[in-house]
């Protein structure tokens, strides 16, 4: 587009909006409605509690040992479980900023002083504080679910519901949350279990779309892991996936098939690198390999896979450019990518104070080492945001919908713990560019959320988004080939994937064919007892389903309350189990794993090596 007609563009758009924008100051502001599916009406911005923010700030966290000791007393029968509600070890902390870093310091009385990294970068730490949209509405008639004390649940539905199946794996790798294969019992979940959990799920408000994460151990190990697919479905889940580290999807090549027939609707596949070398740790010999043809047989299925990447500092955060890349180059087949910094809890909660400092990755971090490792034109400042920001679009689906059974996806996880990039690649070419580099994102979100509050009609907010879209593109900035039609496409997806229900959802979830595709790069920080943060806790973020209830994902695991639960509902003894069943395969100290023929699948993924590939910016 040449320079006039950019600025003709640009000036029609701007005139557009103000236009839309006065005809509807005229009306007055309508009020919000109130969905069954909500506690109240739906609130508007400023109606919302807002999230713990600002630097220096003070709020509670936990003792690493106080709450050590705290389960350890429950497990050993010294303590009731009551008391560890009531009591988990929580000492006073303090968030500051110091030498160009942000810090969490604490002392206890007892176990003395600690301290850890939240940021490397302050002022990206506060403009994802500055840009959180947010809470969610409290909870009610939750009383059977969220009853954990200091540690409890209080506003929100969460975005992942995580059902643990099993504490069983077939590996034993580090970093591993739950310290698997190490326990001295089974705990595994049965079908009664599963219903019950659901049975749960359902039971209070706020009830919204929810992605269902079955996990655990390894989620596929479990003998019900398909019964439990098809329970959830049946119960009205459609945004059903699982977590896993692919063995068994590589080697049944079925398995993905009856697993997408029992309404699977996706797969969170363990991603830690693009080589051999950046999956050592793993302790597998063939790992890439497994991942490819996992990769392959989940395609051929007709899913996708999100990647999931554990990030240690030392280890493997000096390749997560080339994961990057790897995701560009096989857009067909993969979803998206979460990288997760390492949570020194489970295997990794006895760690020296050195190490943990020298692994340490804080979840900032991703953002200035994506743009050094790439040649997209990552700007940390410009294209990043919290993950908070994704409820600014789920709440206006809600004031457009106000007659949905269910509510819209919404995820209220803290800015300081969750951050994501919007992508664009093309399929075709492997172009990848960031949309804030063409699309101003911040100002689109922020007309969202004005034109949620203006409770108009949806007719007339339905026009005014279009004319944000027209005002906030930069064609000049664009890819070529990439103009208005398709940004409308893609949104259109985006809203869908957010608020879209019914038995279809899953098939209509991956109708999309363009050649551009949405790629969410995001970053989650799961909170251990170093870096706990009691008053985000209370927040559903990622809520865990147990037999004790829904439990915060980062008070299940960094709050140590994991080991309470399956130590008070544990199967079997290790002993007994095996007695019973037989012992499946585990793969550790560099042991290939048996894939049997090579696939015959026409599916290529292709292995991206930095220094002889770079993506087109």
């Amino acid at each position: 587009m040449s320079a006039v007609a950019t600025r003709v563009f640009r000036s029609m758009s701007n005139g557009a909006w103000l236009i839309s924008k006065s005809l509807n100051q005229i009306l007055p502001n309508g009020e919000l409605p109130r969905p069954t599916w909500a506690p109240v009406r739906l609130l508007k911005s400023w109606e919302r509690a807002p999230m713990p923010t600002g630097i220096p700030r003070k709020t509670l966290s936990l003792c690493p040992e106080c709450n050590r000791e705290a389960a350890e007393a429950v497990i050993s029968g010294e303590m009731p479980v009551t008391e560890f509600r009531d009591r988990p070890g929580i000492v006073e902390a303090d968030i500051v900023e110091e030498a160009g870093r942000v810090l969490m310091r604490k002392a206890c009385a007892k176990h003395g002083p600690f301290e850890d990294v939240l940021s490397n970068h302050p002022a990206f730490f506060r403009r994802m504080e500055s840009l959180a949209f947010g809470r969610d509405f409290d909870c009610s008639d939750d009383e059977r679910v969220h009853n954990h004390g200091a540690n409890g649940i209080r506003r929100g539905r969460g975005t992942y519901l995580i059902v643990d199946l099993t504490n069983r794996c077939n590996m034993v790798c580090s970093p591993c949350y739950m310290d698997a294969n190490a326990a001295s019992f089974v705990h595994e979940l049965d079908l009664a279990d599963v219903q019950a959990i659901f049975e749960r799920a359902v039971s209070f408000k706020p009830q919204r779309e929810i992605n269902v994460l079955f996990s655990g151990g390894e989620a596929t190990l479990s003998p019900i892991f398909l019964d439990a697919i098809r329970h959830a479905k049946s119960v009205g889940f459609h945004r059903i996936h699982v977590t896993t580290n692919g063995i068994r999807f590589a080697q049944e090549s079925d398995l993905a098939v009856r697993a997408r027939d029992a309404g699977l609707h996706g797969v969170y596949l363990q991603f830690d690198g693009t080589s051999e070398e950046k999956n050592k740790h793993r302790g597998i010999a063939n790992y890439m390999e497994v991942k490819r043809r996992a990769l392959e047989n989940i395609a051929t299925a007709g899913m996708k896979a999100t990647l999931q990447v554990s990030v240690v500092n030392g280890i493997n955060n000096d390749g997560v450019g080339d994961i990057a890349r790897f995701v560009s180059q096989n857009v067909e087949t993969i979803h998206g990518v979460i990288f997760q910094p390492i949570m020194f809890c489970g295997r990794d909660e006895n760690v020296a104070t050195d190490e943990r400092y020298s692994r340490r990755y804080p979840v900032s971090q991703i953002a200035y080492d994506l743009q050094a490792q790439t040649s997209i034109g990552w700007e940390p400042m410009r294209d990043w945001f919290p993950v908070s920001a994704y409820g600014a679009f789920a709440h206006l689906c809600d004031v457009l919908n106000p007659g949905a059974q269910l509510g819209s996806l919404f995820n209220d996880i803290h800015p300081d713990h969750g951050i994501f990039s919007p992508v664009l690649v093309n399929a075709r070419t492997g172009e990848t560019i960031p949309v804030a580099a063409f699309f101003n994102v911040e100002q689109f979100i922020r007309d969202i959320v004005q034109i949620a509050d203006s409770g108009r009609g949806a007719t007339i907010m339905k026009a005014l988004l279009p004319a944000s879209v027209m005002r906030n593109f930069d064609p000049d900035q664009a890819p070529s080939g990439f103009g208005l039609r398709q940004i409308r496409e893609l949104l259109g997806d985006c809203f869908y994937r957010i608020a879209g229900s019914g038995e279809d959802w899953s098939k209509r979830a991956y109708s999309y064919s363009g050649p551009w595709k949405l790629v969410m790069v995001s970053a989650m920080m799961f909170q251990d007892a170093y870096i706990y943060d009691l008053s985000t806790i209370s927040d559903s973020t990622t809520p865990v389903a147990t037999q004790e209830g829904e439990i915060n994902f980062c008070a299940y695991n960094g709050g140590r309350w994991r080991k309470v639960v399956e130590h008070l509902h544990q199967t079997a003894s290790l002993g007994s189990w095996h007695r019973t069943h037989p012992r499946h395969q585990i793969y550790a100290n560099g042991k290939r794993v048996d894939l049997g023929e090579c696939s015959t699948t026409a599916t290529q993924l292709v292995q991206i090596e930095s220094e002889r590939v770079t993506v087109q910016a």
